[in-house]
């Protein structure tokens, strides 16, 4: 009897069936198909003509979720992690026309919908490295375990975020955890492009804090371009320059892939690690948050607004409303009290130095929102009044040492790039703090000598404009603050707000 080898958008649809507990009979009815044809989808004998795709996914991703039993809706609500079902339903539709858009690309390049086990490229560009990098398997969110070891500072930046975003189309609030990333990368701080380079890593490490990962250090991916997906998928080629790639491999040989994995897996260890994520909950029960604080020669990037410039009454309104609204437990009131008063004595007593993203003062005036010990509190208008004012006190402020200034441009070309992130560098503890809803791995703090390195340049390289770029004099200041709490005046005025 002839067998059919099944292609990866037929194991799918059979995956979604069995896992939902629909019948393909009542799937067929309600996509108003003969139930042979969709017989003929799960078997892999054929698939939906490409001129109906689109129709035929969305029937198929609303039917799987409406028609799904209670455990089988429970099962997938677990499989892609979320409860809503609208969401499982539009996600359903993602990774269903995922599988299909692969299946019909091997189908234009190999002439079948069965992908092969190994491929060889002599050269590739870039783009078209990525573009076979970007296997359907990335849209997972469990059981995912990915390696790789690449020379992504050795690539021209258009393609550096393509390369870490690859096809994981996350949710920025969400937390993934059981997708592991464990990245090799070449960095060499004395080479690096001081600004852009760092606004790179940045975005590096907001990008991946919804998922498990990890940053290595390792000259060996000098020239190396290998991504590894555990058990099922591996491309591996040498970056020649920044515009050729070659003897590219692709496998999806269990047992190659798996090699590959194990052996890039070696190579990360904990004296190569970049950056541990942690949480700002962690950094202060770890008494991290107070080191840093109490530290010698404070250097902080703001790229969004935070609790540490904030009045006395102005935090008590904002505890309030966290005790009320927000925190899911019970909070600390006498701890944040200790550490909004030790955090105001250290800006006015010790060396401080702190650059204000003028974006991120723009975005208060508009979002009226700033973080609040890890969560995102909603300001009145006159809140954000006080806080404006509070923050041109202190860029005023006669205190030798805390110095301010105001980086009122972007510094990056690339628009793909945010510089909303803030960097919190001192003689103690270091660390990044990303702009996310999600609150688990929203912090890096700095494990390798390396990173304090890349971003010290990066700060002095900012602190040192001498240009229109940075307002550096107290009348400019005072004008750009002037200018905001008008910004806001404006909005009071107004009867009704969104």
């Amino acid at each position: 009897m002839e067998t059919t080898e099944k292609n990866r958008f037929s194991v799918l649809l059979e995956q979604l069936i069995n896992m939902g507990e629909v019948k393909s009979s009542s799937l067929a009815a309600a996509l108003r198909y003969d139930p042979s044809y969709i017989s003929k989808w799960i078997t892999g004998r054929m698939i939906p003509v490409e001129k109906t795709k689109q129709k035929v996914l969305r029937g198929i991703s609303q039917e799987i979720v409406r028609q799904s039993t209670p455990d089988g809706l429970e099962m997938l609500s677990a499989n892609y992690q979320i409860t809503d079902t609208d969401e499982l339903q539009t996600v359903i539709y993602d990774n269903l026309e995922a599988e299909y858009n692969y299946v019909m690309e091997l189908q234009k390049t190999y002439g079948t919908l069965i992908e092969p086990k190994m491929s060889f490229f002599m050269m590739l560009s870039p783009a078209q490295y990525i573009a076979k990098m970007r296997h359907p398997v990335l849209r997972r969110v469990k059981l995912l375990n990915i390696a790789a070891e690449m020379d992504l500072m050795a690539l021209n930046h258009e393609y550096r975020m393509q390369i870490i975003q690859g096809s994981m189309r996350r949710e920025v609030y969400r937390s993934y955890p059981d997708v592991h990333f464990s990245l090799i990368i070449h960095i060499q701080p004395e080479k690096m492009e001081k600004i852009e380079d760092a606004v790179f890593l940045m975005n590096v490490i907001s990008d991946m804090s919804r998922v498990d990962f990890r940053l290595y250090k390792n000259s060996q991916a000098a020239g190396r371009m290998i991504f590894s997906v555990q058990d099922e998928f591996m491309i591996s080629g040498m970056l020649v320059d920044d515009k050729r790639c070659m003897a590219v491999n692709v496998s999806t040989e269990t047992e190659h892939c798996r090699s590959m994995f194990e052996t890039l897996s070696e190579v990360c260890t904990r004296d190569v690690l970049f950056y541990r994520p942690s949480t700002i909950d962690e950094l202060i029960e770890e008494h991290i948050y107070q080191q840093s604080m109490l530290a010698m020669n404070k250097s902080w990037y703001i790229g969004h607004l935070t609790e540490h410039f904030l009045p006395d009454e102005l935090f008590e309104e904002l505890l309030e409303t966290l005790k009320k609204e927000l925190a899911p437990d019970p909070i600390e009131e006498v701890q944040l009290r200790y550490l909004h008063a030790l955090t105001k004595k250290a800006l006015a007593e010790s060396s401080s130095r702190v650059i204000l993203c003028k974006e991120a003062i723009t975005q208060l005036v508009i979002e009226k929102e700033i973080s609040f010990y890890g969560y995102w509190i909603k300001l009145s208008l006159p809140q954000v009044k006080t806080y404006l004012r509070y923050l041109q006190t202190l860029c005023q402020g006669e205190e030798a040492s805390l110095k301010m200034k105001v980086l009122s441009e972007r510094l990056v070309t690339d628009y793909q790039y945010e510089m909303t992130q803030c960097v919190f560098l001192s003689d103690g503890s270091s660390y990044l703090m990303t702009k996310t809803e999600n609150r688990k791995n929203n912090l890096a703090l700095f494990n390798h000598p390396d990173m304090m390195t890349i971003f010290e340049q990066f700060f002095q390289s900012i602190w040192n404009i001498q240009d229109e770029r940075c307002l550096s004099t107290s009348e400019e200041q005072q004008q750009f603050f002037d200018h905001m709490i008008h910004n806001t005046e404006i909005q009071t005025a107004i009867p009704f707000h969104f």
